[in-house]
């Protein structure tokens, strides 16, 4: 049996299940398929069982003809779905079969298209403010004694932040649909909500690291941390509903996102040194109870270090 799907930038409106080939599909009444759209012909196409156990569809000589993806074919043998156009119809075609019901697996589900509710929207969205303002509460400048309007700074940055999720998500949800993506801002904001906690995870195991790991080593987790957070959440962004196999995409937009900011950082690090800026080699933070200050040199020690560096570079310079 087939069952062939009408479609509308990319959602079904329309499904007809066939027991029998051929399936003559046009504008003209006596069609198995009757399509309206002016640009299919009265006998557009036909389904045929191919000789080797699958289908072909075939072209009716209609005047705008048939197309399989970017191409304009003759005819396209299939055996299992398979989307064609006719003109400017889209059509999906899919062979299923009379068996027992299947249970729905859990990805199943996932997938379905459910519809949620402002409070649903809010819920998200409070969840990735959270996310933020935890963020931001874990810096160690918030608690700097010079920070004397750290609570005014969270406030203002929640409501600039809250701006900034609507925006960012109605591209996001833009971009996805332009890819033909089944979504709503539901899902959109649901990954935000979720991914957004990447950020405050990245700053504690930064803020961690400060204790237990080397001054060196310490600055590096803490440059590379959060952007390997931040490569995870543009990559699920780009995996939404996204149907099929998804290992090898996630990988490769992880690799091009990583690349990017790399690029990016490289760039900063060479306009930085020619502008005569000194980089940042250094944090500090107050010592933990119980664990102290940890493997990291004392602030003492280390303007020392750069002190004796300073008579070393004139000392050669004479």
């Amino acid at each position: 049996m087939l069952v062939i799907r009408v479609l509308r930038e990319g959602l079904v409106v329309r499904e007809e299940l066939f027991r029998s080939t051929p399936v003559s599909i046009g504008r003209s009444p006596g069609c198995h398929l009757v399509l309206t759209e002016p640009s299919v012909s009265r006998e557009h196409a036909r389904i045929d069982r191919d000789p080797g156990g699958g289908y072909v569809i075939i072209d009716g000589a209609g005047t705008n003809g048939l197309y399989s993806g970017p191409r304009r074919v003759a005819s396209e043998r299939f055996s299992s779905r398979f989307r064609a156009r006719l003109g400017v119809a889209e059509i999906e075609i899919e062979e299923v079969s009379a068996d027992s019901t299947q249970p729905i697996s859990l990805e199943d589900l996932h997938r379905l298209d459910q519809r949620r509710t402002p409070i649903t929207w809010a819920k998200y969205v409070a969840f990735t403010l959270a996310a933020l303002v935890v963020e931001t509460v874990l810096e160690p400048e918030f608690w700097s004694p010079w920070n004397s309007e750290g609570a005014v700074g969270v406030v203002w940055q929640s409501l600039m932040s809250l701006v900034a999720i609507l925006v960012s998500a109605s591209i996001l949800l833009g971009l996805l649909k332009a890819a033909s993506r089944k979504v709503r801002m539901a899902d959109v904001l649901k990954h935000f909500a979720v991914y957004s906690w990447l950020g405050p995870l990245a700053v504690a195991f930064s803020l961690l690291g400060y204790y237990v790991l080397s001054d060196g080593l310490a600055m590096t987790l803490r440059s590379w941390l959060p952007t390997f957070a931040f490569v995870i959440f543009l990559t699920e962004a780009a995996a939404i509903r996204r149907p099929g196999p998804n290992s090898a995409f996630r990988f490769l937009w992880a690799a091009a996102f990583l690349l990017l900011l790399a690029g990016v950082d490289l760039t900063r690090s060479y306009a930085t040194r020619k502008a005569g800026q000194p980089d940042v080699d250094h944090s500090m933070q107050a010592p933990a109870p119980l664990v102290g200050m940890g493997p990291a040199v004392s602030f003492e020690d280390y303007a020392a270090a750069v002190e004796a560096a300073g008579k070393r570079s004139e000392a050669q310079a004479r």
